[in-house]
């Protein structure tokens, strides 16, 4: 302070965030990748509140992904370089992957939206097509995206977890908190919950707390 350290003067991280390497990320609240990738956007429900967006840059979606282990972290690190070499396709498959969680949401609060539905499966297929079978140093093995997807990595590691919630019954208690200024989808299988667990809008007139 003393010295005027210029990053002393960098902005406040938003509410209800973690730091992971360098980004700002949202806590995790609903148990379920798909879902989470769906709340990287607060403030669904009402106007758009200062640190909502969650996605801000590519360097954001390819830490979040890493930090939930849908790609790895050695995967993370390098398509951080490619980013920065490749600034427009970078932006290009930000844009894809926001795109992605808006009709993903919209499917999973509207189990009756078949447009939503047949963009997410697009999305999914092309995904599964391209992920490859790996061996765990347990012995078992795993689907994984392909690296041949490029900075479309994460999206395709994300697309393979909706596609196994949208199969899954577990899909039917999905819920929406009602906040007005909220919105943040979780898993109720006690059929009981109406809340979201945290006040996620960022104001104080946030979600209650069941």
């Amino acid at each position: 302070m003393l010295s005027g350290d210029p990053r002393l003067d960098r902005p406040p991280g938003p509410v209800y965030a973690v730091r992971v390497d360098d980004q700002w990320l949202p806590w995790s609240t609903s148990g379920h990748p798909a879902l989470e990738f769906c709340n990287t956007y607060a403030g669904w429900g009402g106007e758009r509140l200062p640190g909502s967006e969650w996605l801000p840059g590519y360097a954001t979606l390819a830490v979040w992904a890493g930090h939930l282990d849908l790609i790895g972290h050695r995967q993370t690190a390098r398509l951080r370089e490619r980013a920065l070499r490749r600034p427009d396709e970078a932006a290009a498959a930000l844009d894809e992957a926001r795109r992605f969680r808006t009709d993903l949401y919209a499917c999973l609060t509207d189990p009756q939206d078949g447009r939503a539905f047949k963009a997410v499966a697009a999305v999914v297929q092309e995904a599964a097509g391209l992920a490859v079978l790996t061996r765990g140093e347990d012995g078992l093995g795993r689907w994984q995206p392909s690296p041949s997807a490029g900075l479309r990595l994460p999206l395709h590691a994300v697309a393979r977890t909706a596609g196994e919630l949208l199969t899954d019954p577990r899909r039917f208690t999905v819920r929406t908190c009602p906040a007005p200024d909220c919105g943040w989808l979780f898993l109720d299988e006690s059929g009981r919950r109406r809340w979201c667990s945290l006040r996620t809008c960022g104001a104080g007139r946030g979600c209650a707390v069941s």
